[in-house]
Protein backbone atom coordinates (compact mmCIF):
# COMPACT_ATOMS: atom_id res chain seq x y z
CA UNK A 1 0.00 0.00 0.00
CA UNK A 2 1.44 3.71 -0.73
CA UNK A 3 2.19 6.13 2.39
CA UNK A 4 -1.48 7.45 2.40
CA UNK A 5 -3.06 4.18 3.67
CA UNK A 6 -0.17 3.41 6.22
CA UNK A 7 -0.73 6.24 7.21
CA UNK A 8 -4.43 5.61 7.43
CA UNK A 9 -3.87 2.58 9.76
CA UNK A 10 -1.89 4.64 12.31
CA UNK A 11 -5.01 7.30 12.00
CA UNK A 12 -7.45 5.04 12.77
CA UNK A 13 -5.65 3.01 15.73
CA UNK A 14 -5.61 6.49 17.45
CA UNK A 15 -9.38 7.02 16.99
CA UNK A 16 -9.68 3.93 18.19
CA UNK A 17 -7.65 4.04 21.31
CA UNK A 18 -9.72 7.88 22.11
CA UNK A 19 -12.83 6.15 22.01
CA UNK A 20 -12.41 2.45 23.39
CA UNK A 21 -10.17 3.35 26.33
CA UNK A 22 -12.38 5.22 28.55
CA UNK A 23 -11.14 5.85 32.45
CA UNK A 24 -11.09 3.31 34.79
CA UNK A 25 -9.77 0.70 32.46
CA UNK A 26 -6.65 -1.52 32.84
CA UNK A 27 -4.95 -4.36 30.38
CA UNK A 28 -6.41 -8.02 30.46
CA UNK A 29 -5.39 -11.34 29.43
CA UNK A 30 -6.96 -12.05 25.78
CA UNK A 31 -8.91 -15.28 27.09
CA UNK A 32 -11.40 -16.41 24.56
CA UNK A 33 -11.46 -13.02 22.32
CA UNK A 34 -12.04 -13.79 18.43
CA UNK A 35 -10.85 -11.55 16.07
CA UNK A 36 -9.42 -10.76 12.40
CA UNK A 37 -6.66 -9.11 10.56
CA UNK A 38 -6.38 -5.97 9.11
CA UNK A 39 -3.90 -5.67 6.84
CA UNK A 40 -1.58 -2.88 4.79
CA UNK A 41 1.40 -4.25 2.55
CA UNK A 42 4.42 -4.93 4.94
CA UNK A 43 2.49 -5.52 8.44
CA UNK A 44 -0.97 -6.88 9.56
CA UNK A 45 -2.58 -5.63 13.02
CA UNK A 46 -5.26 -8.14 14.92
CA UNK A 47 -7.99 -6.29 15.47
CA UNK A 48 -10.45 -7.78 18.16
CA UNK A 49 -14.63 -8.31 16.57
CA UNK A 50 -15.63 -5.83 19.11
CA UNK A 51 -13.34 -3.43 19.33
CA UNK A 52 -14.86 -1.47 16.36
CA UNK A 53 -17.63 0.65 18.13
CA UNK A 54 -19.67 3.15 15.37
CA UNK A 55 -17.73 6.49 15.51
CA UNK A 56 -14.53 4.52 14.76
CA UNK A 57 -16.73 3.10 11.80
CA UNK A 58 -17.86 5.58 10.71
CA UNK A 59 -14.16 7.41 10.41
CA UNK A 60 -13.42 4.50 9.07
CA UNK A 61 -15.43 4.66 6.28
CA UNK A 62 -15.17 8.66 5.70
CA UNK A 63 -10.98 7.88 5.21
CA UNK A 64 -11.34 5.38 3.20
CA UNK A 65 -13.30 7.54 0.89
CA UNK A 66 -10.98 10.49 1.07
CA UNK A 67 -8.16 7.96 0.13
CA UNK A 68 -10.59 7.10 -3.24
CA UNK A 69 -10.83 3.86 -2.12
CA UNK A 70 -13.46 1.43 -3.92
CA UNK A 71 -14.08 -0.83 -1.13
CA UNK A 72 -13.34 -0.83 2.75
CA UNK A 73 -11.34 -3.58 4.49
CA UNK A 74 -14.02 -6.22 6.18
CA UNK A 75 -12.20 -6.16 9.20
CA UNK A 76 -12.04 -2.81 9.98
CA UNK A 77 -15.68 -2.45 9.70
CA UNK A 78 -16.34 -5.54 11.86
CA UNK A 79 -17.89 -7.59 9.34
CA UNK A 80 -15.44 -10.12 9.08
CA UNK A 81 -13.39 -12.46 12.14
CA UNK A 82 -10.78 -15.34 11.51
CA UNK A 83 -9.27 -16.72 14.66
CA UNK A 84 -8.59 -16.21 18.41
CA UNK A 85 -6.17 -14.17 19.93
CA UNK A 86 -4.23 -16.35 20.97
CA UNK A 87 -3.46 -17.81 17.91
CA UNK A 88 -2.43 -14.25 15.95
CA UNK A 89 -0.33 -13.99 18.92
CA UNK A 90 1.56 -17.07 17.87
CA UNK A 91 1.98 -16.36 14.66
CA UNK A 92 2.80 -12.79 15.45
CA UNK A 93 5.74 -13.90 17.37
CA UNK A 94 6.97 -16.82 14.39
CA UNK A 95 6.72 -13.27 11.39
CA UNK A 96 7.73 -10.24 13.23
CA UNK A 97 8.26 -8.33 10.01
CA UNK A 98 4.84 -9.31 8.86
CA UNK A 99 2.58 -9.22 12.41
CA UNK A 100 2.51 -6.64 14.59
CA UNK A 101 2.61 -7.81 18.23
CA UNK A 102 -0.77 -8.16 19.75
CA UNK A 103 -1.88 -5.66 22.25
CA UNK A 104 -4.20 -6.16 25.28
CA UNK A 105 -7.83 -4.89 25.19
CA UNK A 106 -9.49 -2.53 27.55
CA UNK A 107 -10.91 -4.27 30.22
CA UNK A 108 -13.51 -2.48 32.79
CA UNK A 109 -12.03 -2.20 36.16
CA UNK A 110 -15.45 -0.60 37.65
CA UNK A 111 -17.98 -3.78 38.94
CA UNK A 112 -21.54 -3.28 37.70
CA UNK A 113 -24.61 -4.52 38.24
CA UNK A 114 -25.49 -5.62 34.54
CA UNK A 115 -28.78 -3.72 35.38
CA UNK A 116 -30.07 -0.51 34.86
CA UNK A 117 -33.21 1.81 33.79
CA UNK A 118 -35.13 1.21 30.62
CA UNK A 119 -38.68 1.74 29.52
CA UNK A 120 -40.23 -1.69 30.93
CA UNK A 121 -43.31 -3.25 30.90
CA UNK A 122 -42.81 -6.47 32.65
CA UNK A 123 -46.94 -7.91 32.56
CA UNK A 124 -45.59 -8.36 28.79
CA UNK A 125 -42.20 -8.60 28.74
CA UNK A 126 -40.60 -11.69 27.55
CA UNK A 127 -38.92 -13.92 29.84
CA UNK A 128 -35.84 -15.94 28.64
CA UNK A 129 -33.94 -19.33 29.97
CA UNK A 130 -29.95 -19.24 29.58
CA UNK A 131 -28.94 -22.89 28.31
CA UNK A 132 -24.96 -22.24 28.06
CA UNK A 133 -23.27 -23.88 24.90
CA UNK A 134 -20.17 -25.16 25.87
CA UNK A 135 -16.75 -22.87 25.17
CA UNK A 136 -14.74 -26.58 25.08
CA UNK A 137 -15.44 -30.44 25.14
CA UNK A 138 -12.66 -33.16 25.23
CA UNK A 139 -12.38 -33.16 21.25
CA UNK A 140 -12.73 -29.26 21.19
CA UNK A 141 -10.43 -26.79 22.55
CA UNK A 142 -12.44 -23.80 21.75
CA UNK A 143 -16.13 -23.60 19.74
CA UNK A 144 -16.61 -20.17 18.38
CA UNK A 145 -20.30 -19.72 17.44
CA UNK A 146 -21.33 -17.09 15.14
CA UNK A 147 -24.71 -18.00 13.21
CA UNK A 148 -28.44 -18.79 14.71
CA UNK A 149 -30.75 -20.42 12.67
CA UNK A 150 -34.24 -20.10 12.95
CA UNK A 151 -34.44 -24.15 14.12
CA UNK A 152 -32.22 -22.89 17.32
CA UNK A 153 -29.09 -24.63 15.74
CA UNK A 154 -25.76 -22.26 15.83
CA UNK A 155 -23.21 -22.92 13.71
CA UNK A 156 -19.62 -21.99 14.58
CA UNK A 157 -15.77 -23.00 13.92
CA UNK A 158 -13.96 -25.72 16.20
CA UNK A 159 -10.78 -25.44 16.90
CA UNK A 160 -10.02 -29.02 18.16
CA UNK A 161 -5.50 -28.01 18.11
CA UNK A 162 -3.77 -24.80 18.61
CA UNK A 163 0.40 -25.18 17.59
CA UNK A 164 3.55 -22.72 18.26
CA UNK A 165 4.18 -23.05 13.95
CA UNK A 166 2.00 -23.25 10.95
CA UNK A 167 -0.64 -24.61 10.73
CA UNK A 168 -0.71 -22.38 14.33
CA UNK A 169 -4.52 -24.07 14.36
CA UNK A 170 -6.59 -27.05 13.06
CA UNK A 171 -10.21 -26.00 12.59
CA UNK A 172 -13.96 -27.67 12.14
CA UNK A 173 -17.15 -26.60 11.02
CA UNK A 174 -20.04 -27.19 13.98
CA UNK A 175 -22.77 -26.81 15.35
CA UNK A 176 -24.26 -27.22 18.29
CA UNK A 177 -27.91 -28.76 18.70
CA UNK A 178 -29.43 -30.85 21.23
CA UNK A 179 -27.16 -29.37 24.28
CA UNK A 180 -23.97 -30.84 22.00
CA UNK A 181 -21.23 -29.24 19.59
CA UNK A 182 -20.50 -31.50 16.73
CA UNK A 183 -18.24 -30.98 14.39
CA UNK A 184 -19.36 -31.70 10.82
CA UNK A 185 -17.61 -34.71 8.81
CA UNK A 186 -14.88 -33.57 6.51
CA UNK A 187 -15.08 -30.32 7.23
CA UNK A 188 -11.36 -30.05 8.61
CA UNK A 189 -9.75 -26.38 7.59
CA UNK A 190 -12.99 -24.81 6.85
CA UNK A 191 -13.45 -21.76 9.28
CA UNK A 192 -17.47 -20.50 9.55
CA UNK A 193 -18.62 -17.20 9.38
CA UNK A 194 -21.87 -17.33 8.28
CA UNK A 195 -24.56 -20.37 7.88
CA UNK A 196 -28.38 -20.05 5.87
CA UNK A 197 -31.45 -21.62 6.56
CA UNK A 198 -31.04 -24.83 4.54
CA UNK A 199 -27.47 -25.67 6.03
CA UNK A 200 -24.62 -24.49 3.82
CA UNK A 201 -21.96 -22.76 5.80
CA UNK A 202 -19.68 -19.51 4.49
CA UNK A 203 -16.72 -18.97 5.29
CA UNK A 204 -12.73 -19.77 4.43
CA UNK A 205 -9.31 -21.44 4.30
CA UNK A 206 -6.11 -20.33 4.71
CA UNK A 207 -4.18 -20.41 2.02
CA UNK A 208 -0.91 -19.29 3.40
CA UNK A 209 -0.52 -18.44 7.01
CA UNK A 210 2.59 -16.73 6.22
CA UNK A 211 0.52 -13.79 5.05
CA UNK A 212 -2.90 -15.16 6.24
CA UNK A 213 -4.05 -15.48 3.18
CA UNK A 214 -7.66 -16.85 2.78
CA UNK A 215 -9.77 -18.35 0.25
CA UNK A 216 -13.85 -17.53 0.57
CA UNK A 217 -15.47 -20.67 0.78
CA UNK A 218 -18.97 -23.01 1.17
CA UNK A 219 -19.73 -26.17 3.07
CA UNK A 220 -22.77 -28.17 2.03
CA UNK A 221 -22.90 -31.84 1.49
CA UNK A 222 -20.66 -32.97 3.19
CA UNK A 223 -17.90 -31.10 1.31
CA UNK A 224 -15.91 -27.63 0.96
CA UNK A 225 -15.98 -26.25 -1.95
CA UNK A 226 -13.75 -23.54 -2.72
CA UNK A 227 -15.28 -20.33 -4.18
CA UNK A 228 -12.93 -19.72 -7.36
CA UNK A 229 -10.24 -17.11 -7.69
CA UNK A 230 -10.62 -13.72 -9.92
CA UNK A 231 -7.45 -12.95 -12.01
CA UNK A 232 -4.41 -11.44 -9.62
CA UNK A 233 -6.93 -12.49 -6.22
CA UNK A 234 -4.43 -13.36 -3.80
CA UNK A 235 -7.02 -13.32 -0.81
CA UNK A 236 -11.09 -13.46 -0.28
CA UNK A 237 -13.61 -13.27 2.62
CA UNK A 238 -17.39 -14.08 2.79
CA UNK A 239 -19.12 -10.96 3.94
CA UNK A 240 -22.89 -12.42 4.10
CA UNK A 241 -24.60 -15.70 2.56
CA UNK A 242 -28.43 -15.39 1.97
CA UNK A 243 -30.82 -18.83 2.15
CA UNK A 244 -29.76 -19.62 -1.21
CA UNK A 245 -26.70 -19.74 -1.51
CA UNK A 246 -25.97 -16.35 -2.86
CA UNK A 247 -22.96 -14.72 -1.15
CA UNK A 248 -21.29 -11.66 -1.20
CA UNK A 249 -17.33 -11.77 -1.55
CA UNK A 250 -14.42 -9.05 -0.72
CA UNK A 251 -11.60 -9.70 -3.14
CA UNK A 252 -8.27 -8.31 -2.52
CA UNK A 253 -6.03 -8.22 -5.54
CA UNK A 254 -1.87 -8.28 -5.25
CA UNK A 255 -2.05 -4.88 -4.97
CA UNK A 256 -4.14 -4.96 -2.36
CA UNK A 257 -6.87 -3.10 -3.86
CA UNK A 258 -10.48 -5.05 -2.83
CA UNK A 259 -13.80 -5.08 -4.94
CA UNK A 260 -16.83 -6.31 -3.13
CA UNK A 261 -18.46 -9.07 -5.95
CA UNK A 262 -21.91 -11.08 -5.73
CA UNK A 263 -21.10 -15.15 -5.96
CA UNK A 264 -24.63 -16.80 -7.46
CA UNK A 265 -24.54 -19.90 -9.10
CA UNK A 266 -20.79 -20.20 -9.39
CA UNK A 267 -20.66 -16.94 -10.95
CA UNK A 268 -18.77 -13.75 -10.22
CA UNK A 269 -20.37 -10.24 -10.83
CA UNK A 270 -18.75 -7.08 -9.45
CA UNK A 271 -21.34 -5.08 -7.41
CA UNK A 272 -21.78 -1.61 -8.72
CA UNK A 273 -23.75 0.59 -6.36
CA UNK A 274 -24.02 3.79 -8.63
CA UNK A 275 -22.26 6.76 -8.90
CA UNK A 276 -23.95 7.88 -5.60
CA UNK A 277 -22.45 5.46 -3.35
CA UNK A 278 -18.80 5.80 -2.04
CA UNK A 279 -17.56 2.43 -0.94
CA UNK A 280 -19.72 0.86 1.53
CA UNK A 281 -19.67 -0.42 4.94
CA UNK A 282 -21.99 -2.91 6.97
CA UNK A 283 -23.02 -4.71 3.52
CA UNK A 284 -26.01 -6.99 4.25
CA UNK A 285 -28.39 -9.30 1.74
CA UNK A 286 -31.59 -10.50 2.10
CA UNK A 287 -33.32 -13.86 0.92
CA UNK A 288 -34.53 -11.48 -1.99
CA UNK A 289 -30.91 -10.44 -2.71
CA UNK A 290 -31.54 -7.09 -1.53
CA UNK A 291 -28.51 -5.28 -0.40
CA UNK A 292 -28.48 -2.49 2.32
CA UNK A 293 -25.35 -0.48 3.89
CA UNK A 294 -23.78 2.15 4.45
CA UNK A 295 -21.68 5.09 2.74
CA UNK A 296 -20.30 8.36 3.71
CA UNK A 297 -21.11 11.14 0.26
CA UNK A 298 -19.07 14.34 0.31
CA UNK A 299 -20.63 17.33 1.49
CA UNK A 300 -23.66 15.30 2.57
CA UNK A 301 -22.53 12.97 5.33
CA UNK A 302 -23.64 9.37 6.57
CA UNK A 303 -26.58 7.78 4.23
CA UNK A 304 -27.79 4.48 4.35
CA UNK A 305 -28.95 2.39 1.07
CA UNK A 306 -31.23 -0.39 -0.21
CA UNK A 307 -29.71 -1.61 -3.35
CA UNK A 308 -31.58 -4.43 -5.60
CA UNK A 309 -28.88 -5.52 -8.24
CA UNK A 310 -31.47 -7.23 -10.23
CA UNK A 311 -32.98 -4.09 -11.23
CA UNK A 312 -29.31 -2.10 -11.01
CA UNK A 313 -31.57 -0.06 -8.61
CA UNK A 314 -30.60 1.82 -5.38
CA UNK A 315 -32.31 3.89 -2.94
CA UNK A 316 -31.00 6.25 -0.39
CA UNK A 317 -31.93 5.59 3.33
CA UNK A 318 -32.48 9.37 4.97
CA UNK A 319 -32.21 10.48 8.36
CA UNK A 320 -35.08 12.52 10.14
CA UNK A 321 -35.30 16.14 9.42
CA UNK A 322 -34.02 16.20 13.09
CA UNK A 323 -30.55 14.09 12.12
CA UNK A 324 -28.17 14.92 10.19
CA UNK A 325 -26.87 11.53 9.45
CA UNK A 326 -27.89 8.05 9.18
CA UNK A 327 -26.45 4.55 9.46
CA UNK A 328 -28.08 0.70 7.86
CA UNK A 329 -27.29 -1.50 9.83
CA UNK A 330 -28.66 -4.87 8.19
CA UNK A 331 -31.68 -6.04 6.08
CA UNK A 332 -34.22 -8.66 7.11
CA UNK A 333 -36.10 -10.73 4.86
CA UNK A 334 -39.58 -8.64 4.91
CA UNK A 335 -37.24 -6.07 3.34
CA UNK A 336 -37.16 -3.33 6.09
CA UNK A 337 -33.95 -1.96 6.77
CA UNK A 338 -32.55 -1.87 10.59
CA UNK A 339 -30.81 1.35 11.37
CA UNK A 340 -29.61 4.69 12.94
CA UNK A 341 -31.03 8.49 12.37
CA UNK A 342 -28.64 10.17 14.59
CA UNK A 343 -26.63 13.18 15.58
CA UNK A 344 -23.06 12.13 16.71
CA UNK A 345 -22.36 12.00 20.22
CA UNK A 346 -25.78 12.80 20.80
CA UNK A 347 -29.48 11.46 19.78
CA UNK A 348 -29.41 8.31 18.05
CA UNK A 349 -33.29 7.13 16.78
CA UNK A 350 -33.24 3.49 16.36
CA UNK A 351 -35.72 2.16 13.86
CA UNK A 352 -36.58 0.72 10.22
CA UNK A 353 -36.72 1.81 6.54
CA UNK A 354 -39.44 0.26 4.83
CA UNK A 355 -39.23 -0.67 1.33
CA UNK A 356 -40.34 3.02 0.03
CA UNK A 357 -37.38 4.34 2.81
CA UNK A 358 -39.33 5.81 5.31
CA UNK A 359 -37.66 5.41 8.50
CA UNK A 360 -39.84 4.75 11.54
CA UNK A 361 -38.48 5.33 14.95
CA UNK A 362 -38.69 2.31 17.58
CA UNK A 363 -36.65 3.72 19.74
CA UNK A 364 -34.77 7.18 21.11
CA UNK A 365 -31.73 7.26 23.09
CA UNK A 366 -28.76 9.61 23.54
CA UNK A 367 -30.99 12.46 25.62
CA UNK A 368 -30.85 13.70 28.90
CA UNK A 369 -33.49 11.19 29.47
CA UNK A 370 -31.85 8.52 28.02
CA UNK A 371 -28.48 9.01 27.76
CA UNK A 372 -27.49 5.30 26.29
CA UNK A 373 -25.25 5.79 22.97
CA UNK A 374 -24.93 2.40 21.72
CA UNK A 375 -22.92 1.01 18.66
CA UNK A 376 -24.54 -2.27 17.42
CA UNK A 377 -27.88 -3.31 16.00
CA UNK A 378 -29.56 -6.34 15.45
CA UNK A 379 -33.52 -7.62 14.64
CA UNK A 380 -35.25 -10.44 12.91
CA UNK A 381 -37.62 -10.45 10.38
CA UNK A 382 -40.57 -9.46 13.38
CA UNK A 383 -38.74 -6.46 13.49
CA UNK A 384 -37.70 -7.35 16.82
CA UNK A 385 -34.58 -5.37 17.93
CA UNK A 386 -31.50 -5.89 20.09
CA UNK A 387 -29.37 -2.88 21.17
CA UNK A 388 -25.67 -3.48 22.12
CA UNK A 389 -22.12 -3.05 22.56
CA UNK A 390 -23.08 0.49 24.49
CA UNK A 391 -19.80 2.89 25.06
CA UNK A 392 -21.63 5.63 27.22
CA UNK A 393 -22.69 6.18 30.07
CA UNK A 394 -20.02 3.85 32.30
CA UNK A 395 -22.95 2.45 34.33
CA UNK A 396 -24.59 0.86 31.09
CA UNK A 397 -21.12 -0.99 29.61
CA UNK A 398 -22.29 -4.21 30.67
CA UNK A 399 -26.24 -3.68 29.32
CA UNK A 400 -28.13 -4.67 26.35
CA UNK A 401 -31.83 -4.20 25.49
CA UNK A 402 -34.64 -5.85 23.12
CA UNK A 403 -37.01 -3.50 22.02
CA UNK A 404 -39.50 -5.75 21.08
CA UNK A 405 -42.27 -2.94 19.50
CA UNK A 406 -41.80 0.28 19.18
CA UNK A 407 -41.58 2.79 22.16
CA UNK A 408 -40.58 -0.21 24.32
CA UNK A 409 -36.96 -1.06 25.83
CA UNK A 410 -36.02 -3.84 28.07
CA UNK A 411 -33.16 -4.77 29.80
CA UNK A 412 -32.07 -8.21 28.51
CA UNK A 413 -30.72 -8.78 31.88
CA UNK A 414 -33.73 -8.28 33.78
CA UNK A 415 -35.46 -11.41 31.18
CA UNK A 416 -33.22 -13.62 32.00
CA UNK A 417 -33.31 -16.63 34.53
CA UNK A 418 -29.91 -18.20 35.27
CA UNK A 419 -28.04 -14.53 34.22
CA UNK A 420 -24.32 -15.43 34.93
CA UNK A 421 -23.15 -13.79 38.24
CA UNK A 422 -21.35 -10.32 37.96
CA UNK A 423 -21.12 -10.68 33.95
CA UNK A 424 -22.61 -8.77 31.19
CA UNK A 425 -24.76 -10.71 28.16
CA UNK A 426 -23.80 -9.51 24.98
CA UNK A 427 -25.81 -10.67 22.15
CA UNK A 428 -25.16 -11.65 18.64
CA UNK A 429 -28.28 -12.67 16.54
CA UNK A 430 -31.86 -12.80 17.36
CA UNK A 431 -33.82 -15.47 15.05
CA UNK A 432 -37.73 -15.33 14.55
CA UNK A 433 -38.52 -17.24 17.66
CA UNK A 434 -36.91 -14.43 19.46
CA UNK A 435 -33.97 -16.73 20.52
CA UNK A 436 -30.69 -15.03 21.14
CA UNK A 437 -27.41 -16.12 20.65
CA UNK A 438 -24.66 -14.36 22.51
CA UNK A 439 -22.17 -13.88 24.99
CA UNK A 440 -21.33 -13.57 28.81
CA UNK A 441 -18.36 -11.73 30.29
CA UNK A 442 -16.85 -8.65 32.42
CA UNK A 443 -17.00 -6.88 29.14
CA UNK A 444 -17.12 -6.73 25.26
CA UNK A 445 -14.36 -8.00 25.33
CA UNK A 446 -13.50 -11.19 27.08
CA UNK A 447 -16.15 -14.10 26.25
CA UNK A 448 -15.97 -15.81 29.79
CA UNK A 449 -19.20 -18.26 27.90
CA UNK A 450 -21.43 -18.68 25.17
CA UNK A 451 -25.66 -19.01 25.53
CA UNK A 452 -28.74 -19.87 23.92
CA UNK A 453 -31.24 -17.31 25.75
CA UNK A 454 -34.49 -19.63 24.62
CA UNK A 455 -37.53 -16.94 24.96
CA UNK A 456 -40.11 -19.44 27.63
CA UNK A 457 -43.10 -20.39 25.55
CA UNK A 458 -40.35 -20.59 22.36
CA UNK A 459 -38.29 -23.37 23.80
CA UNK A 460 -37.25 -26.31 21.99
CA UNK A 461 -38.64 -29.91 23.16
Amino acid sequence: MNNTSKQFISTLMGIMAAFLFPFGMVLADPGNEMGCISRQQGSMKFVRSEQLNRETILATAKTHRLQGANTINPCLIGQVKHLPASVYARMAEKYPDKFQPLENPANTATAFSGKSSGTSDKPQAPQYHLNSIPIATPEIVLFDPVSLKNNDKVYGTAFTEFFDGPPFFTAFAAVFKEETVIMLPNSKGFNVSRANARGTLGGFIVTDFENFFTQAALFYDDEIHLIPRLPGEISSELITLNDSDVAIISSLDENFNSKLMLYKKGQMTPLDFGPDIPPPSRVSMNNKEIISGTTFIDGVGYRGFRHDPRKKQTIMLEPLPTEPDAWAMGINNRGYVLGYSFVGGGTERIGIWDEKGKFHTYFVEGTPEIPTVSNVLLFNDHNEILITFITRPLTEFRNSYLVPKPGVRLNLADLVTGEPADLGIFPQAINNRGNILGYAGPNFFSRSEFFLLERIGHRRH
